[in-house]
């Protein structure tokens, strides 16, 4: 199973649609964004069911025999995909409303289409799910704290519920466990410096934060994959 990333995306004027919604409430989403997260969110967590299990033809096969695991396994994905990829995005979109700039996510019809196919077919989630579109002035500092906020945003989710793992066993200690991996994994691949990835931006605007951020989601990557299994 692999990951994918989202992101923002700077363009400096207001898209067009700008003027349909007007003046954007700090904190709010419009019809149209609820509308793509929607899409986004349900079409992710069917992607990453589907990987899970390796494919779209071993998961019916699995489904046959016990629906009920299927059931909870596509929970887990619905629960990684909410904290993993939605807070994420929501954290690049309040903080560039923090700067006062208009921001919104908009979904990625190809990026969902590949991820669909992929771990349908081979069983592998490789995701570009869409991005959060912002407008507005903004220095290189700004854009790089912007940028920072979507994958600080997983490290926090993945040290909340690292506890969760040791206190309970069994199957949901694996899920905590999958909710956890999923989101240390998307901070470490956003950080990646190439464009348009967050690490790009990030590295833009302080080299020196960009290797202290890298540092800190490497080591918890490798907490999460060398020594929490020990205890599950």
């Amino acid at each position: 199973m692999g990951a994918g990333g989202g992101g923002s995306i700077f363009s400096g004027e207001p898209p067009v649609y700008y003027q349909t919604y007007g003046q954007q409430r700090k904190g709010m989403l419009s019809d149209e964004e609820k509308r793509n997260l929607t899409v986004a969110i349900l079409a992710l967590t069917a992607a990453l069911t589907m990987a899970m299990f390796g494919g779209l033809s071993r998961m019916y096969n699995t489904f046959t025999e016990e629906p009920a695991l299927v059931g909870y396994i596509a929970l887990v994905a619905f629960v990684s995909t909410t904290t993993g990829f939605f807070l994420h995005e929501m954290a690049h979109k309040f903080v560039a409303q923090r700067y006062g700039c208009w921001a919104e996510f908009r979904y990625s019809q190809q990026g969902l289409f590949i991820a669909l196919i992929l771990s349908a077919l081979a069983g592998f989630l490789f995701a570009a799910p869409g991005a959060v579109y912002i407008a507005g002035r903004i220095d290189k500092r700004q854009n790089g704290i912007i940028s920072i906020a979507g994958p600080l945003t997983n490290v926090a989710v993945a040290a909340v519920a690292i506890p969760l793992v040791i206190v309970f066993g069994g199957i949901i200690a694996w899920g905590f466990y999958t909710v956890i991996y999923f989101n240390a994994f998307l901070a470490i691949f956003n950080m990646i410096p190439i464009m348009p990835l967050d690490g790009a931006k990030v590295v833009k605007w302080s080299p020196g934060v960009y290797i202290a951020g890298i540092a800190a989601m490497g080591a918890l990557m490798y907490f999460v994959w060398v020594f929490l299994p020990n205890y599950m």
